[in-house]
């Protein structure tokens, strides 16, 4: 596919979304700025938020430190941090819209006719890509995957032997298996790795030159450490995945194993704000940012959250019809299509552990403080 970057960035105000300079210009979200500093060292050592309002980043700031030891240094505003989940939007349901929009992937069609050896189980005739996309497969275990294989091929082939525990399309349940098999069928339309396919296609036509799978050693120390790992790596994670079935995987998979900065997710969420100018059609957008009917109640769309009366993790203030997202990691990421803005908040909330909980508090009363903000300067 072919893109046309002068086509891209018309519209977008590239210059001034992007531009360097911006962090230098006085703070426009101080008292949201209180907010997040105010969990560092409860929620999390450090954060890095980027604010998008009308085509331009407003506010890219840093909080706290690298990680929890002492002498780790401040938190830089180009750190990148493990998505985790931020992997299933950010890179598979992107690769599955550019398949879509080719014409090469039916979002209806069984997943079997894409990965013949997934019809190894009863059922798994009946679940479409919809179902992946949508966390409605029926899929379930309680089996932690990763404790059960040594390897790729022996992870996906508990995948293909997973039992159905709800009719397909019938019950909402999130399972990381739904975007482990959308990653390969990505994969298999492609004929090319997942990895391979996201830079060639979306990640370098985007310009989100930080973002990918298993970065390189040179960028560790821009790399903020995770988890100090006593169970199964036995060693601080930095640099390599935390998610350990994505670990198993070799790094690159469908629900996790994305690095990235605040900066690049900027750009991404720019995407979603401009109905895909220059990388996809705004009828794809459309396809995959509306939500669903089925299950009946469901806050999703494809590959995409969205509210849910609770307000979910973006708080009462949230627009019924953003796109939203999380990582366990402690990354989130929020596109408000009615008000033409976004939220990035990169975090490693599980440094040192993943025991600290207190992230779930924190997203709400941060993003309640940016839109608050947000709101204010806009009327």
């Amino acid at each position: 596919m072919t893109i046309d970057r002068r086509r891209f960035v018309q519209g977008m105000t590239a210059a001034a979304l992007f531009a360097p300079s911006v962090a230098a210009r006085p703070p426009r979200f101080a008292g949201a700025f209180d907010e997040i500093q105010s969990w560092v060292g409860r929620a999390f050592p450090g954060a890095v938020v980027a604010i998008g309002v009308k085509g331009r980043l407003v506010a890219l700031r840093s909080f706290g430190r690298m990680s929890s030891t002492p002498d780790a240094p401040p938190m830089p505003r180009d750190a990148i941090f493990d998505l985790a989940s931020l992997t299933k939007v950010v890179g598979t349901t992107t690769a599955a819209e550019l398949l879509y929009d080719r014409g090469l992937l039916d979002l209806d069609r069984p997943v079997v006719a894409y990965l013949p050896a997934f019809a190894a189980a009863p059922g798994h005739d009946r679940i479409t890509v919809r179902h992946l996309l949508s966390h409605s497969s029926g899929l379930f275990t309680t089996d932690l995957l990763w404790q059960h294989s040594r390897n790729r091929q022996e992870l996906l082939a508990l995948i293909d032997h997973m039992p159905v525990a709800w009719a397909p399309g019938s019950h909402y349940q999130y399972r990381d298996e739904n975007l482990i098999l959308m990653g390969e069928i990505v994969e298999r339309l492609s004929g090319k790795p997942l990895d391979r396919f996201l830079q060639d296609k979306a990640f370098g036509p985007l310009g989100m030159k930080d973002t990918g799978f298993n970065p390189p050693a040179r960028r560790r120390d821009r790399i903020a450490p995770t988890e100090q790992d006593d169970v199964f790596r036995h060693r601080l994670i930095r640099g390599e995945v935390h998610d350990e079935n994505a670990y198993v995987l070799g790094g690159v998979a469908g629900h996790a194993g994305l690095f990235s900065t605040a900066r690049d997710l900027a750009k991404l969420a720019e995407l979603y704000l401009r109905d895909g100018r220059g990388l996809l059609k705004p009828s794809t957008i459309a396809a995959f940012t509306t939500r669903q009917a089925e299950p009946p109640g469901t806050s999703r769309a494809l590959g995409w959250d969205m509210p849910d009366p609770s307000g979910s993790f973006a708080g009462p203030r949230a627009a019924p019809d953003a796109l939203i997202h999380t990582g366990f990691t402690g990354t989130s990421l929020y596109i408000d299509r009615k008000r033409d803005a976004f939220i990035v908040l990169l975090t490693n909330r599980v440094n040192p552990t993943r025991d600290n909980k207190r992230i779930f508090e924190a997203r709400i009363a941060i993003h309640t403080a940016i839109l608050t903000e947000m709101d204010r300067q806009h009327r």
